[in-house]
């Protein structure tokens, strides 16, 4: 069965069609080349992304802080790798990484 899951402007995307997904820092358009590949720049914000076959890169979530983004790339994982045991979370409808972010948190208060 497909998972399916809304990126972060509204996408429908099928996981399962997915090469593979990962965290890309983004830098102002400003920002020196040369200054990135030396490290002297700081990111605007990460992004959590899902590269397609075709080359189409998918934004499934974003923040400023990147280690907000490693968060939500964990809790993608696991959500991944649960497969049928998260049937009862989806509850027929179709998440996106945000949600995923959303639940965790209610969980720990």
């Amino acid at each position: 069965m497909a998972t399916w899951m809304l990126t972060a402007d509204q996408q429908l995307v099928n996981l399962d069609a997915v090469e593979f997904i990962d965290v890309l820092d983004v830098y102002p358009d400003d920002t020196d080349p040369d200054a990135i590949d030396e490290g002297r720049a700081t990111p605007a914000y990460a992004e959590l992304v899902a590269h397609l076959p075709s080359g189409e890169e998918l934004v499934l979530y974003d923040d400023e802080e990147a280690d907000t983004v490693l968060h939500a790339l964990e809790l993608l994982k696991a959500f991944v790798a649960s497969g049928p045991a998260m049937d009862a979370l989806r509850a027929g409808q179709i998440l996106s990484v945000q949600d995923l972010i959303d639940r965790s948190s209610a969980q720990k208060n």
